[in-house]
Formats: C-alpha cells, sequence, structure tokens
C-alpha cells in the first residue's frame, strides 16, 4: 500500500507538468486513487486517462484552429480559405469577379487547389489568385 502511495504522488507530479486543466488532472488522479483503493481493473482505466487526455487535447486544438481562424478573418475581412475553396468548388465552369487587395479580377473558375484558384480571363490568360489575398466572389451572369 505505501508503494501506490508513492507510485501516485509520482504521477500526480507528473501529470501536473502536462498542459491539462486542473479539473482533468483531479479526474485521473481520482481514477488511479481507485486503482490503489479499490483494485479495479488498471488497464480499463489507464485507457481512460489516455482517451480522456487526448479528447482534451483534441478540444484545445479545435478551439486554436477556431480562432486562428476567427483572428484571420478579423485581420484581413476575408473568410477562411475553406470556406472560400468551397465556394469556388461550387463556381466550376461558372463566371466570377473576385475582388482581391489591388481591385477586382473577373474570368471563369478553371480549377481550385488547396490555397488558391486559377481563373481563365477574357483573354484566354489564366490567373492564379491565393485566397489569403480574396476579399469577396461574385457570379456573374451570362
Amino acid at each position: 500500500m505505501r508503494e501506490a502511495v508513492k507510485e501516485l504522488k509520482k504521477i500526480r507530479k507528473w501529470l501536473e507538468k502536462l498542459d491539462l486543466d486542473d479539473s482533468a488532472v483531479e479526474q485521473i488522479v481520482s481514477l488511479l486513487e481507485a486503482i490503489a483503493d479499490h483494485g479495479e481493473d488498471a488497464e480499463r482505466i489507464l485507457r481512460r486517462i489516455l482517451d480522456e487526455e487526448q479528447e482534451q487535447r483534441d478540444i484545445l486544438e479545435d478551439e486554436r484552429e477556431l480562432l486562428q481562424a476567427i483572428l484571420t478573418e478579423l485581420r484581413t475581412g476575408a473568410p477562411p480559405a475553406e470556406d472560400i475553396g468551397d465556394e469556388l468548388e461550387d463556381l466550376i465552369g461558372e463566371r466570377v469577379e473576385i475582388t482581391v487587395n489591388f481591385g477586382p479580377v473577373s474570368g471563369t473558375v478553371i480549377a481550385v487547389r488547396n490555397d488558391y484558384a486559377v481563373l481563365e480571363d477574357a483573354l484566354g490568360r489564366f490567373v492564379y489568385i491565393p485566397f489569403a489575398s480574396i476579399q469577396a466572389i461574385t457570379r456573374l451572369e451570362g
């Protein structure tokens, strides 16, 4: 029993070094105490701990990505790149006017890649437009 208490203290110190919120650390510690006190299935408990830790990290990553997208939109006034890409994919083969930092560009949407779109202008030239430069997209009639 004394050995288990020592191990719990070591594990608690290790957990405190991780970037987890206090409630997650407390949940993990209470699970470990349950192992020591009641002899529960250690492997099952440890899997739950790892699952909870991964879930916490996933939530933090999702929140970070959302905040990054919001900051990008606030800085540039443009929607996030994945929204722009989705919108442009729906417009492949259509004539559009895309407002970029230096003014409007019009043509037919030919292709959409990870972070840029390709338009063919009225003279048959290909125009490559990075998503980061796009401020607005307007579908043109005819």
